[in-house]
């Protein structure tokens, strides 16, 4: 029992024991903030589940980072002199393919999902990028400039078998399997400007989705398989872009997002009920959550001087734990070289990481 003072001063002891309080509280908010990177955004509530990769260039060189779904957790995965960029999460959640400039131009990478064991799986002169897996995780599908102009390919999950999908004399990008594995939609220059346009697997059937003046770009298939968002220009008269979706037959199309700046790169979560994406719409790009329906808008990630893009949700929710620490020194990289594939001069095309240009 605490003694008590008739001239009601407070008692020595329960002054300590509130002195300890305060600093254990104290100590509490600085270990929150500095594990958040410094951010002095507090993380989103009511996200959801899962894990989510992006890439940014906070350490001053773009590297691939992952974070829980409310922007807790945040770990670098790569650390390499090149720049690391459009991050894929496998259906299993236990590896990450990206692509990557360390080795002087852009090639493909498969890497566990902690950053560890990053392989090379294509090794040509030209561009390898956009990557995405199939649903089985057998296969990944991504562009590439080795023939002269961007066009689809797809390989095993081992770099083997690479083999072109489309045959077109204008650039074919972007490309994202169905969740059933039957078809995969990308954009193509083919009608004169950046048009969304699906395809079976096997790059049979090429039919159009969208035709618009306007630009579509990076189209992302939900996990049922019933929609597919992208980014599109047409309602700002080219001015910048935001989010739309649309039935997966191409019906139906209308804007989730009004940022009056750029909105791009959508990935769905694994219910489908949202949608992250990248945005400037407050300042630097940072990654965005909104409801797929394009009702209440969280931002996931904060802070100054850097920028955040193209985040890609993990479509396994359950497949890894939430993340409690930070780690800014990442494993080390291996990178042997698989069957090297024919490169001709590649065509300049601007990258996925800010999707604002593109070349024509």
């Amino acid at each position: 029992m605490l003694p008590a003072y008739s001239d009601d001063r407070p008692s020595p002891v329960a002054t300590a024991l509130s002195a300890v309080v305060i600093v254990c509280l104290v100590a509490a908010l600085a270990t929150v903030y500095l594990r958040s990177g410094s951010r002095s955004l507090a993380h989103a509530s009511n996200v959801g589940p899962g894990k989510i990769v992006f890439a940014s260039d906070r350490k001053d060189n773009l590297e691939i980072w992952s974070m829980n779904a409310d922007g807790s957790g945040e770990v670098r995965l790569t650390g390499s002199p090149g720049e690391d960029s459009s991050p894929s999460w496998s259906p299993d959640g236990t590896k990450v393919a990206f692509d990557s400039q360390r080795d002087g131009n852009r090639e493909v990478y498969v890497m566990n999902a902690d950053g560890s064991n990053q392989t090379r799986l294509t090794n040509n002169s030209d561009e390898d990028e956009y990557t995405k897996w199939s649903p089985d995780g057998s296969r990944i599908v991504f562009a590439s400039s080795r023939d002269g102009h961007f066009e689809i390919y797809v390989m095993g999950a081992d770099g083997k078998n690479q083999t072109r999908l489309t045959h077109d004399p204008a650039s074919a990008v972007s490309p994202d399997f169905s969740p059933d594995g039957k078809k995969i939609v990308f954009e193509s220059l083919r009608s004169g400007n950046y048009d969304l346009w699906v395809m079976n697997a096997d790059g049979g059937n090429p039919t159009r989705l969208t035709e618009d003046p306007a630009d579509d770009w990076l189209p992302a298939w939900s996990p049922d398989g019933s929609k597919i968002a992208f980014q599109s220009n047409r309602g700002s008269a080219g001015k910048h872009f935001d989010i739309w979706v649309m039935n997966a037959d191409g019906s139906n199309q209308h804007q989730v997002t009004s940022t009056k700046a750029n909105a791009s790169a959508p990935s769905w979560s694994p219910d489908g009920t949202k949608i992250a994406y990248s945005t400037n719409r407050s300042g630097g790009n940072k990654i965005f959550v909104v409801n797929a329906d394009g009702t209440k808008t969280q931002q996931v990630t904060g802070g100054s001087g850097y920028g955040d893009y193209v985040p890609n949700w993990q479509r396994v929710a359950s497949a890894l734990p939430p993340t409690t620490t930070t780690s800014t020194t990442p494993p080390p990289s291996t990178t042997p070289p698989t069957t090297k594939a024919p490169g001709r001069t590649t065509t300049t095309r601007a990258p996925a990481r800010t999707t604002t240009t593109r070349a024509k």
